[in-house]
């Protein structure tokens, strides 16, 4: 099965200046000024004892202006430390020429659906990066991870493909296992999230599905 590892890695403005008015919102983009976790886990990957497969890191900013930093940094990150596996780097100048390609061929269409702005967009574009690399299989791994199990990639495709009570698996999402070593989200509940309460459907669904396999 070819495979291909996608590592997404969102960058923002230097401390001191912070997040902007129109500024894209993620949950904790790396300061430009600092050195982030993307090296840690690219130094990682040396404990994987498969490493037959393709590695992309997508290089996403929180904003337009700082587009070209934020692409010469992670750029230069890569170069240091993915020398493991077979690494791609994917940001805006690659995007752009994906963008180019369609317009030659009046393929305008498809470019609102290949963007490096937003949760949504960039997962699409991570298994977009997995499809035109001819990729059986997508893996995707925060960059702030870090790779403990020799055998992860052996693990994290096991059962893709496979029949499991007659369903085909297309898809594997894991688990955090906690200090307890439970794996239930054990955190405050704000008031906002009576309306939108991510960790309890998150923990009704690990109740009924891992506790109950």
């Amino acid at each position: 099965m070819k495979v291909t590892m996608i590592i997404p890695s969102y960058w923002g403005r230097i401390k001191s200046e912070g997040w902007r008015e129109k500024d894209d919102v993620y949950d904790h983009p790396t300061p430009l000024d600092e050195t982030g976790t993307l090296g840690r886990v690219l130094k990682s990957l040396s404990i994987l004892e498969n490493k037959d497969f393709n590695l992309v890191v997508l290089g996403i900013s929180t904003a337009q202006d700082i587009q070209g930093e934020v692409e010469s940094k992670i750029s230069s990150i890569v170069k240091d430390e993915a020398a493991k596996v077979k690494t791609i780097f994917f940001s805006y100048s690659h995007l752009n020429k994906i963008h180019q390609h369609l317009t030659s061929h009046s393929l305008e269409k498809f470019i609102p659906l290949l963007r490096l702005s937003g949760y949504s967009n960039v997962r699409n574009l991570c298994l977009f990066s997995a499809h035109l690399l001819g990729s059986e299989a997508a893996v995707l791994i925060d960059d702030d991870e870090i790779f403990e199990d020799p055998q992860f990639m052996e693990k994290a495709v096991e059962f893709i493909g496979k029949k499991i009570q007659a369903d085909k698996m297309l898809a594997v999402a894991g688990y955090y296992i906690n200090p307890d070593n439970d794996f239930f989200l054990n955190k405050e509940i704000a008031p906002w999230m009576t309306y939108w309460n991510k960790i309890d459907c998150m923990n009704r669904a690990f109740k009924e599905i891992v506790r109950d396999w």
